[in-house]
């Protein structure tokens, strides 16, 4: 519910508005909650306001009783019935600004008939506690300085991330070279399917003869040789399919995963050279050509 914490300004109904003041009803209470407070801490109050059945009950938060209290937003309100007169449930939440102990009285403004009461309800105590001391300055004070915490890195730490690395990259090449083994006996185990034709030896030594003065026409005699192999062996004209539809086809075909693999990115590298202007180091063309020769020869 919105709260409402202005004096009634609707009662423009069937005759004026007429003023008065009133002290609190028998029937009126007050309840706090938490209480001691420190400054600007929040605590319920709660307020019981005995009226006639037909009047309405507003908070006045801007009364002088409330002696400097804040009223901070009216909660849940709610009516009940007893000896033929309402009481008017209100739950308040309240902040006190000014520290010691003191006395407040809440303030409410009663409608009925055309006429706003101003009513003062019991009193209440609290003590507000201050959140600075007496002798301490009214200014904020500068942070402490980050402090080093002691052990916070070990001087084993970085070798060990060294030693760490150095490890995973043995691990790397011993991996690297069980995968190349295992593809090259894979490649040697491979039977010819029946009915495919068994080609001569093909002759890489075209591509041996260029290779160091002239790439591109050595990794183009390299695919060609490649393609042609793998064409013949499988049975399908791999010279009219890109590398990733010969990969693809290779393992559509029962090729073991690995060996379509090898065979795509050695094609893969000869595209390279040849359409892209890439050129591999001496090192790696001899690679490349060692490769090329061991797809070859576990064909025949």
């Amino acid at each position: 519910m919105r709260p409402r914490f202005v004096v009634l300004a609707a009662a423009i109904v069937a005759g004026t508005i007429v003023p008065g003041n009133a002290l609190a009803d028998d029937g009126d209470a007050t309840h706090l909650g938490a209480a001691p407070v420190v400054v600007g801490q929040q605590s319920v109050l709660t307020l019981d306001v005995v009226t006639d059945p037909s009047a309405t009950v507003e908070v006045d938060p801007s009364a002088a009783s409330w002696q400097g209290v804040e009223v901070v937003r009216l909660g849940k309100e709610t009516t009940s019935t007893a000896g033929g007169r309402t009481v008017h449930h209100l739950e308040l939440v309240v902040a006190g600004f000014v520290p010691g102990s003191q006395a407040f009285s809440p303030a409410v403004n009663v409608a009925t008939s055309g006429t706003v009461t101003a009513r003062t309800l019991p009193p209440v105590s609290w003590t507000v506690v201050a959140t600075l001391g007496p002798n301490d300055p009214l200014e904020l004070s500068p942070l402490t300085p980050p402090t080093a915490v002691a052990g916070a890195e070990s001087v084993w730490l970085r070798p060990a991330l060294g030693f760490g690395a150095f490890l995973a990259l043995l691990l790397g090449v011993g991996l690297t070279w069980l995968g190349a083994q295992a593809a090259r006996r894979a490649l040697s185990r491979r039977p010819a399917p029946v009915g495919a034709p068994l080609p001569g030896l093909p002759d890489l030594g075209p591509a041996e003869e260029l290779i160091d003065h002239d790439p591109v026409a050595a990794y183009r005699s390299l695919a060609a040789t490649v393609r042609g192999v793998v064409g013949g062996r499988y049975g399908f004209h791999a010279q009219a399919l890109t590398t990733r539809e010969l990969q693809r086809r290779m393992e559509g075909e029962g090729v073991e995963r690995w060996q379509a693999r090898l065979v795509g990115g050695l094609l893969e590298e000869c595209d390279a050279v040849v359409y892209a202007g890439y050129r591999p180091a001496a090192e790696r063309r001899l690679h490349d050509l060692t490769m090329a020769r061991e797809i070859v020869e576990a064909t025949v």
